[in-house]
């Protein structure tokens, strides 16, 4: 048996229907009813004037009356108005809510950042967050209630032309519908061609802008004299951007303006009728009144630009919404949150900060990227016992950096198992609290130093800790230089706020590692996070880290060979044909004495320091 399909303009309504109960459900309910009283108090003044002018013009003693209801009907249209306007807004806010809470929990609740590494689904996903923070995303929320009314007023003046005659409201009605839903169907056009089509030109042209105006690129931009250039391909991305939705309006503008004959030809068919019936005394003054103003009324049931345009907005960031989470797995919306959000959970540091280590174990591990033509990683085993600390070497692109990620959690391997103490941290979310972890591309937060280091803390307990750990990671300079200690802002964007430096930003990271030790954390991994630092100053911290880190399971990666000799176990990752696997694996002593690829890459580097240091 075939199954029905809604259309997808249907499918979108329905959606934003969902929302609203899942948001607001009394409040919607009070909106529904707010707009059937103005809809009524409408179609009741198209009646009462009607009658007032026929018992005026009749000199009857009920005019008085008339004029009464007319007024009472006067007033309740605006303040019904007001009303709705009103409740609208507190559903429009409660709506943005939801809707960025889902944007959010879709960004998140994927544990691999494969998915999040997909273009497409990271432009879908940040344009539906774009288009929520613009002014029309809640107008269109808005909207939705006027529109009702607007629909409602329409019917009213439907039922009122049917006492005339049955087929002139039906014949209206067809022509205004047909148009509004051609007018519907160009603006879902207009704005699914923005939000779908255009993507990737976009941000690109948004990179680019901001490249021109942001002071991350003022100096190079101005010192390299890039400003023609980049304000040309600017240009040029964002017209072939355009050119996209241009072609898209003018694919079926033509078809919409067609429809416009429809409504046009129907009003003039109405009106001549009207005025032949008027002219053979079948519609009096008063009756004459009420079908003219329920006429007019019958284009409630077409278009309405800025409403409709902004609802048509709205449903689109939506339905870019639902089928990005779709795709993902998630269900359309996020459930809403009972009752006020959970506040904040915050820790106490531990007593005794001597943390509890735990055992890594990966078995015969297979990755690879999406794209790439061979695995990148291929059969890995290692097994770190509970409190070792193991470097991690070999030459770029080896799958260093891929093989930390799959420690953590952030990628799920193609075969074979990863463990920490028999727990899968790519679904167990208890055991990735147990790493602190410092990328090579870690985070530069713009919040106060005690956010950057111990988010998670008591502040209560947090400052101690931040200075223990700003002391661990030689950083007490940079403690005594700001103005505001641990509230100091570290971005010159905020007042009272400062820059750091990169070697500075450097130490306040490992800062937040070895804090994270002393909230639960049982494995430090520190991914080449002190690139900018020179030799000396890497291997003097990485020496002084396995000491503060002393009981915990340590693992680190590094390019250079010298800083990590003291550690308890020394892995080679190398590149073997079809994917990258462990070659070699021992102490500093063991390897050197190997003569093997160890040995090899560690008296090249020992040979251009030596270099080096003779030149300076």
């Amino acid at each position: 048996m075939p199954q029905f399909a809604l259309s997808p303009i249907v499918e979108r309504y329905i959606l934003h229907v969902k929302v609203l109960r899942a948001c607001a459900p009394g409040l919607s309910v009070a909106c529904l009813a707010l707009s059937i009283v103005s809809a009524a108090a409408a179609t009741a003044s198209i009646v009462c004037t009607g009658r007032l002018v026929a018992s005026l013009n009749r000199d009857q003693p009920t005019a008085f009356g008339w004029a009464i209801a007319t007024a009472l009907t006067f007033l309740i249209i605006p303040l019904a108005g007001s009303a709705l306007s009103a409740v609208g807004q507190v559903i429009a806010d409660r709506y943005l809510v939801l809707i960025t809470e889902t944007v959010f929990d879709a960004g998140l609740s994927p544990d691999s950042l494969t998915v999040l590494e997909d273009p497409e689904t990271v432009g879908r996903l940040k344009t539906a967050g774009e288009a929520s923070r613009d002014w029309l995303f809640q107008s269109g929320v808005q909207a939705t209630w006027s529109l009702l009314t607007i629909r409602l007023s329409a019917i009213g003046a439907f039922a009122v032309l049917t006492t005339w005659s049955w087929w002139p409201p039906v014949l209206l009605a067809v022509g205004w519908t047909a148009y509004s839903r051609a007018f519907g169907r160009w603006s879902s056009t207009i704005f699914d061609g923005l939000l779908d089509l255009t993507g990737t030109d976009r941000r690109r042209a948004g990179y680019l802008r901001d490249l021109l105006i942001h002071p991350n690129g003022a100096k190079e931009v101005r010192l390299f004299g890039l400003t023609d250039l980049l304000v040309s391909r600017y240009v040029t991305v964002w017209h072939r951007a355009q050119s996209l939705v241009w072609a898209h309006r003018r694919s079926s503008v033509r078809r919409t303006l067609i429809v416009l004959l429809a409504p046009l030809v129907a009003t003039a068919v109405v009106v001549l009728l009207l005025i032949v019936d008027v002219d053979r005394s079948r519609v009096d003054a008063g009756a004459l009144v009420t079908l003219v103003q329920a006429i007019s009324a019958m284009a409630a049931f077409g278009p309405h630009t800025d409403p409709q345009v902004a609802l048509t907005r709205t449903l689109s960031t939506l339905s870019v919404l639902g089928r990005t989470r779709t795709d993902l797995g998630l269900p359309e919306l996020l459930p809403p949150v009972q009752g006020s959000p959970a506040e904040p959970r915050f820790f106490l540091p531990a007593e005794d900060p001597t943390p509890i280590p735990a055992a890594i174990r990966l078995t015969d591990v297979c990755f690879s990227y999406p794209t790439a033509p061979r695995p990148t990683l291929n059969g890995v085993n290692l097994e770190i016992p509970a409190g070792q600390s193991v470097a991690v070497v070999g030459l770029n692109g080896a799958g260093k950096s891929t093989l930390i990620k799959l420690l953590c959690g952030l990628y799920q391997p193609d075969t074979g198992a990863v463990r920490i103490d028999e727990s899968d941290p790519g679904v167990d979310r208890t055991v990735r609290s147990r790493l602190a972890v410092i990328f090579q591309d870690f985070v530069r937060y713009q919040l106060s130093l005690r956010d950057n280091i111990a988010p998670e803390v008591s502040p209560s307990g947090a400052d101690a800790l931040v200075a223990r750990a700003m002391h661990d990671a030689e950083g007490d300079e940079i403690l005594q230089r700001l103005q505001h200690g641990f509230d100091t802002v570290l971005s010159a964007e905020y007042t009272g706020g400062t820059d750091l430096s990169g070697g500075q930003w450097q130490r306040v990271a490992l800062a937040r590692a070895l804090a994270a030790l002393s909230t639960g954390a049982g494995v430090l991994i520190l991914d080449e996070p002190t690139a900018a630092l020179d030799v000396r100053a890497e291997a003097a911290l990485f020496d002084r880290f396995l000491t503060v880190a002393r009981g915990a399971t340590t693992v680190l990666v590094s390019h250079r060979l010298s800083s990590v000799r003291h550690v308890d176990r020394i892995v080679v990752l190398a590149d073997t044909g079809d994917g990258s696997r462990i070659v070699e694996d021992g102490s500093h002593h063991e390897l050197i004495g190997a003569g093997g690829r160890y040995a090899e890459l560690f008296r090249l580097q020992a040979s251009r320091f030596g270099q080096q240091r003779d030149a300076s």
